[in-house]
């Protein structure tokens, strides 16, 4: 079972563990320790199978997730292969440049799509 992280309907379905990667990376690089967005990041109750993250909860419309190169560079190698691509993704969303709603197969394909790409050289 996936969870969905967006806006709405419009957002990207990610696993479980991806999920919790994402939380896990927010709460260490966007919070300090014990404020209510790392309190909701480490809480249990974001982290049962198939729980969607409303963005709202974390980045409320207009606040924009910026990931710096370092950042992206740094999680592509220390988090899941896919993690990466994963706050780009996320980081498009805030930016109202995401437009694909949870019902689109899209929204769930990215992994091969980006595979793909990186095997025509794309990427």
């Amino acid at each position: 079972m996936g969870a969905f992280i967006g806006y709405g309907e419009i957002g990207v379905w990610a696993n479980n563990g991806e999920r919790d990667t994402f939380l896990d990376w927010f709460a260490a690089h966007r919070c300090v320790e014990g404020d209510p967005r790392w309190e909701y990041c480490k809480s249990g109750a974001q982290r049962w199978s198939g729980r969607c993250i409303d963005l709202d909860d974390l980045i409320p419309k207009g606040e924009l997730l910026e990931v710096t190169d370092g950042e992206y560079e740094k999680a592509a190698t220390e988090y899941l292969p896919d993690f990466a691509r994963l706050l780009g993704i996320i980081e498009s969303i805030t930016r109202g440049e995401w437009h694909l709603r949870s019902d689109m197969k899209a929204s769930n394909d990215w992994r091969r799509d980006y595979r793909n790409r990186v095997a025509r050289g794309e990427g």
